[in-house]
């Protein structure tokens, strides 16, 4: 979705990042990283303070990128561009996915911003369902956007149902519960969901769901427990 395999994940300890997972990065980037360039990293800087997808030469600028700290890092290593989006707990920046290319004529582009940002999307989604006692235990009240009211009302009720509470990240057996159905008629809801709407999992169909423009919001204490309590990103 990025245009590159290269991806480094990383959860932040008050503001430090913590690696978590890398994959085709070389071990002298990451180490370079972790003495202490993350400090001024203006992708990170840029993704704690408006929360949204960034690249470095959008945020440096095209005609400074070449000669700015971070491009000669990633040169040493043989990159070209990198580009991070936030991964989302309540309304609190928990983690932070990143990605860069080898490819010196193919920079980031706005549609490769938004993909990260999808990917990101579905990343707090499981991030949240998976590490929801770990990460933060006791939850204030926040917002949760549910997908927009335009589109469950072009959906047949019960799908539209079933679609609000897969955003929320109930499993199947806790919607067959408060809906009164069976398992295997909810399997079937999200099964015909994710053909609707081209997505290939429950996680992929909950982030283009909570991506659908017109959000209407409720409040934590509405919704279930383990629900994605997702800031809106900006493109």
């Amino acid at each position: 979705m990025t245009g590159s395999p290269t991806v480094g994940l990383y959860l932040l300890d008050g503001l430090a990042p913590e690696l978590v997972y890398s994959d085709h990065v070389a071990e002298g980037l990451l180490e370079n990283y972790k003495a202490g360039f993350w400090k001024c990293d203006p992708v990170l800087d840029c993704i704690m303070t408006r929360g949204c997808a960034a690249d470095g030469e959008s945020v440096i600028g095209p005609q400074q990128w070449r000669h700015s700290a971070s491009f000669e890092m990633l040169h040493e290593w043989g990159f070209a561009y990198n580009m991070g989006g936030p991964l989302w707990s309540s309304d609190k920046i928990v983690g932070v996915l990143f990605t860069a290319t080898t490819n010196k004529d193919a920079p980031y582009t706005s549609q490769t911003r938004q993909r990260m940002e999808l990917l990101c999307r579905a990343g707090s989604l499981a991030l949240t369902n998976m590490k929801a006692g770990e990460i933060e235990a006791h939850l204030s009240v926040t917002p949760v956007h549910e997908p927009a009211p335009l589109l469950s009302a072009s959906l047949p009720p019960r799908s539209a149902e079933v679609a609000v509470r897969v955003c929320r990240g109930q499993t199947n057996k806790e919607i067959a519960r408060e809906m009164g159905i069976s398992d295997q008629t909810v399997k079937e809801h999200v099964a015909n969901l994710c053909r609707r709407f081209g997505a290939h999992n429950r996680t992929e169909l909950a982030a283009l769901l909570l991506n659908m423009p017109g959000r209407q919001s409720v409040t934590k204490a509405e919704v279930a427990p383990r629900a994605l309590a997702c800031r809106p990103l900006s493109s």
